[in-house]
């Protein structure tokens, strides 16, 4: 099994990469993640939500992207856990619980038409909401599956802010807005 102190081939150890990148990556998700809430206050209706929408997806994905190997979510599974490891579980955290918010926001738009009026959507409209609701319904499960890993190997407390964060989001597709 891999460990996160493994030579990652550029002759710096995983370990001394991940504790300069998290600070950065949290960060910058951070950063996203406020700039996604600020614009998606802004959009009140369907027409200017989805244009707003799909610059975040693709600003997210473009973050996603951009992260090394080391700190791709799959080594949440493939490496033992350490405290590396636990910092790294939340900065995806971050990540998918901006994706999530979107995806509340998104549903809530569109459940709540301003004057009770029904929207009609057209076929591409439809095709970006399939894919912005399957998008959430991922990031949930992602989410829920990185807080059994960190809740199973015991590497945070029951009241952790990212328990407390992400499982009311989870939660929630049982019972949307």
């Amino acid at each position: 099994m891999q460990t996160m102190k493994a030579d990652n081939g550029t002759g710096v150890d995983n370990t001394a990469q991940i504790q300069i990148l998290i600070p950065i990556e949290i960060t910058r998700i951070t950063f996203i993640a406020a700039r996604a809430l600020r614009i998606l206050a802004a959009c009140s209706s369907p027409d200017t939500l989805l244009p707003a929408v799909r610059s975040l997806f693709d600003e997210l994905g473009a973050w996603y992207d951009s992260l090394p190997p080391v700190a791709s979510a799959t080594e949440l599974s493939q490496t033992p856990w350490d405290d590396d490891k636990t910092s790294l579980a939340h900065v995806h955290l971050s990540h998918l619980g901006a994706i999530t918010l979107i995806f509340r926001r998104t549903l809530n738009v569109y459940k709540h038409k301003p004057g009770g009026q029904k929207h009609l959507l057209q076929p591409v409209e439809r095709s970006q909401l399939a894919t912005i609701f399957n998008d959430g319904i991922i990031a949930a499960k992602q989410s829920s599956r990185i807080l059994y890993l960190f809740l199973g190997e015991q590497a945070g407390v029951r009241h952790c802010w990212a328990v407390m964060y992400v499982l009311p989001l989870i939660i929630s597709f049982k019972h949307p807005c």
